[in-house]
């Protein structure tokens, strides 16, 4: 749920932010899974392993939505012939 969750935010961020925008955001997440990965004392490897699935969710997703914004158009004329 945790990932639906990002990718949807990675989503919204792409219609409002620039690439510094998304790593900035990207970067305040990672820290605060950290926190709460410390909060639940956790290992140092578990937390990094799940900052790096959120990260890379958010971006991919970021990704997605500039990509179908470009080809998107041109893939649906096609698909529609």
């Amino acid at each position: 749920m945790l990932y639906i969750l990002v990718a949807a935010l990675g989503v919204a961020v792409a219609r409002q932010f620039s690439w510094f925008g998304v790593f900035a955001i990207s970067t305040i997440l990672a820290v605060a899974m950290g926190v709460e990965g410390a909060l639940h004392d956790r290992t140092l490897v578990k937390v990094l392993h799940r900052d790096w699935e959120v990260i890379v969710t958010f971006q991919a997703a970021y990704v997605a939505h500039i990509v179908w914004d470009v080809y998107g158009p041109r893939l649906m004329a096609r698909l529609g012939r």
